[in-house]
């Protein structure tokens, strides 16, 4: 009697591991499809060649991966309720994941939990309010901001032998509701604070940038013009070559527009973040998720580099600054 009852025990146990395996094995392949993937890109003035870079490692994430990518078109300064509009429609035509950089950091949660209940999101470039997400259906993909930001502080710094007393810094900040800026701003000021320059001004003006810079310099001069982001720093250059100014100029620049102005010697310093890499590795992300929906989406962190005309065609630079899609 004790054998069979044994038997029995043995027998039930068998089968529940049995279930066990075939419902982890059910969710694991609910990811499986036959038809491809389909991603769609919304980020800012798509057609801006900001995005060169960061389309060339999407495009080779897609081929690799056997992905549908749709970048949608989109002009400068499109708003979070235009972002979310557009995302709908994707949605709506099928796209599986979402590569997004959120218009504003700031009152997202809901925006960020309705899209991620219907498609996989990859936030990129800039962090946004986020409610908990246990389950892993979005994340992040950036560089180091705040890193960016003192990297900045310290070309400007070694540019001048660490003696800044009597110079003037004017700063073109960017979009300061995205948090990529936010802490590019903080990063920037906790490394130049103790240098003794002077701050004369800071503009975070989002269109005729080059037109602003003009105003500020009017109203009080600075020697030393720093951008945090693309567009701010080729206002910057078309500010310089417009008038007879010629400031020393240092930003974070991604296109070949910058890259000119940097051989050129317009441009004394560059931070470059990776952004072939962070295209690349979204795509890549978003697909393990649909392969495998108890793989989580993690957060990522992508590499930077300081370009000057000194080690602009360093082998590793160029592999950045041009990369190839094969």
């Amino acid at each position: 009697m004790k054998s069979n009852r044994n038997v029995f025990i043995l027998v039930i146990a068998v089968l529940l591991v049995i279930v066990l395996m075939a419902s982890t094995s059910a969710l694991i392949m609910s990811g499986v499809r036959d038809d491809p993937v389909q991603i769609s890109v919304v980020v800012d003035d798509s057609g801006s060649g900001r995005w060169d870079s960061f389309q060339a490692g999407l495009e080779q994430a897609a081929k690799d991966n056997g992905v549908k990518l749709t970048i949608v078109p989109t002009g400068k300064n499109f708003t979070l309720k235009q972002q979310q509009m557009a995302i709908n429609e994707e949605i709506s035509g099928g796209a599986d994941g979402v590569i997004l950089q959120i218009a504003s950091s700031r009152s997202t949660e809901e925006m960020i939990s309705d899209i991620s209940n219907k498609a996989v999101l990859m936030l990129v470039d800039t962090s946004a309010d986020m409610d908990v997400d246990v389950e892993g259906k979005s994340a992040c993909i950036s560089a180091d901001n705040m890193a960016i930001g003192r990297a900045l502080a310290n070309e400007v710094r070694i540019a001048y032998g660490n003696d800044l007393a009597g110079h003037k810094i004017g700063i073109v900040a960017g979009n300061q509701r995205q948090n990529s800026l936010i802490q590019r701003m903080e990063g920037f000021n906790e490394n130049i604070g103790s240098s003794g320059v002077n701050v004369v001004w800071v503009d975070n003006s989002l269109s005729d940038i080059s037109q602003k810079i003009e105003i500020c310099q009017t109203q009080e001069k600075a020697d030393i013009l720093v951008a945090l982001d693309n567009s701010g720093l080729e206002a910057v250059c078309e500010y310089a070559l417009r008038t007879s100014d010629s400031p020393m100029i240092f930003g974070e620049g991604t296109s070949i527009k910058n890259v000119s102005y940097l051989d050129d010697g317009i441009i004394n310093s560059m931070v470059v973040p990776n952004e072939y890499y962070m295209g690349y590795q979204s795509v890549v992300a978003i697909v393990r998720r649909l392969d495998n929906r108890l793989t989580p989406m993690e957060d990522q962190q992508i590499s930077y580099r300081v370009v000057n005309r000194d080690n602009l065609f360093d082998v590793s630079n160029q592999r950045v600054l041009f990369p190839v899609v094969e």
